[in-house]
């Protein structure tokens, strides 16, 4: 018999040396329905989504699957789908980007508008558009202590490409052990440990945001249509402060998977491979952590910049500089080096991946309780082509995504992409987008 008196939500309250502090509950058989596979209301558990980028895009010829369909073949860029990824995952190709008279900008264009679903007029701009990755955090990044994680292997890449409009881009961590800090330093909790209380200094905080909650409120009672506009993304930031509060005054629930890892050694500030790889398999391991010990729902990664500088010890030239002066070899039909830095580049992540997937969780693996955009800014960087940019999902989507396919259009929007990945995730969203690239369809077939 279910108990309609507590749910998923319920927090028992009581007074803590003269402070009201809340304690929530574990997510306890009584809040399942009879599979332990959904809520009792029959709401799907949360999933986690993360964004993957890598500069650069792929290599022409290297990447695409020739069959289109289920159990599509695996080409040498792709490699670390072998072995079972290539079933949690489905591949796109022949999508564009729609300029609407717009200029392309170099390593720019084709970012943004997957990530905003339009072109930007300006450079290094979103046109004060939000990410749509903001849109998936407001849906399923409560009640952690991080609304979002954003971090980077690629030393001195602190902007990251997620955005709440403004043209004010997060920063992410850039190292190991900033990112170790952040997640595990001061404020963390370990959720398997009996030992556990308040952090007063929270309480602290927390009483003095609601003093703050009090005034904005007369506030807002007294501003017009323009001022509430500006106050909305102020108190965005608040709410989200607030609601990091909330989470670390609450108990956490105990969770499986979750393992506190060891604090990584920090190496010097380069952009070598070596560095750049060392960097990620750690930062890899540490976002793992982070979304097993429910710490955050949503993370933004960028391995190397759209203009990636990264380079292979003792060559002189960065992976940019490669991809416009190095000639194409007329035996293999492409550029040697950029390919050779492409494969190292999509190489991480597959390692992301990984490392997700080998993580017991529940029935499954974290990866199948996740959905993750693996994503680029060209689909050829010789030439700044913002067509059949690299694109991929992977995951379970807790049992939404329907993986192992390659689909293949001839010239649709990206922003299917974009609409379909908001949907796997859990967002009630109908379209995407603006002018030529507006859509209301997404890509149905990779839909359970």
């Amino acid at each position: 018999m279910r108990s309609s008196r507590f749910n998923r939500r319920s927090i028992l309250r009581g007074v803590l040396g003269g402070a009201t502090v809340g304690m929530g509950l574990p997510l306890l058989d009584l809040f399942l329905d009879g599979n332990g596979a959904a809520l009792a209301s029959g709401a799907p558990l949360p999933t986690r989504f993360a964004s993957f980028f890598w500069g650069l895009g792929l290599t022409p010829t290297r990447w695409e699957p020739k069959k289109v369909g289920f159990d599509y073949d695996i080409p040498p860029q792709l490699a670390f789908l072998e072995g079972g990824l290539n079933k949690k995952t489905s591949v796109f190709t022949g999508f564009t980007v729609g300029l609407d008279g717009r200029p392309s900008h170099p390593h720019w264009t084709g970012m943004a508008a997957i990530m905003t679903g339009q072109c930007p007029v300006k450079d290094k701009s979103f046109d004060r558009l939000n990410s749509f990755d903001t849109v998936i955090s407001d849906a399923v990044g409560g009640g952690t202590r991080f609304r979002s994680i954003e971090a980077t292997p690629f030393r001195g890449a602190t902007s990251s490409y997620s955005s709440r409009g403004e043209d004010a881009f997060k920063m992410a961590d850039d190292s190991p052990l900033a990112l170790y800090t952040r997640l595990f330093g001061q404020g963390f909790h370990d959720p398997n440990s009996g030992d556990w209380a308040p952090d007063p200094r929270v309480l602290v905080k927390k009483s003095v945001l609601s003093t703050v909650k009090e005034q904005r409120d007369v506030l807002w009672q007294q501003t017009g249509a323009s001022d509430r506009a500006r106050l909305e993304q102020y108190y965005t930031s608040v709410r989200e402060l607030e609601q990091k509060l909330d989470a670390e005054l609450r108990q956490p629930a105990p969770a499986q998977a979750c393992r506190v890892p060891e604090a990584p050694v920090d190496l010097p500030r380069k952009g070598d491979v070596p560095t750049v790889a060392y960097n990620n398999k750690h930062m890899c391991e540490l976002i793992a952590m982070a979304l097993a010990c429910n710490q955050t729902n949503v993370v933004n990664y960028v391995f190397t910049p759209a203009t990636s500088e990264m380079y292979r010890p003792g060559d002189t030239p960065v992976y940019h500089a490669h991809t416009h002066e190095e000639p194409i070899d007329g035996k293999l039909g492409y550029q040697p080096i950029s390919s050779e830095l492409a494969d190292i580049s999509v190489g991480g992540f597959g390692h992301f991946l990984k490392t997700l997937d080998n993580i017991k969780e529940g029935d499954g693996t974290l990866l199948d309780h996740a959905l993750v955009l693996g994503y680029s800014d060209t689909g050829w960087a010789k030439i700044h082509s913002i067509d059949n940019i690299p694109m991929l999902l992977v995951g379970g989507a807790n049992g939404r995504h329907k993986g192992g396919q390659h689909i293949k259009v001839g010239a649709d929007p990206v922003t299917r992409v974009s609409l379909t990945a908001q949907q796997l995730a859990g967002v009630p969203v109908g379209s995407f987008g603006t002018g030529s690239m507006a859509t209301s369809k997404p890509i149905t077939e990779v839909m359970a």
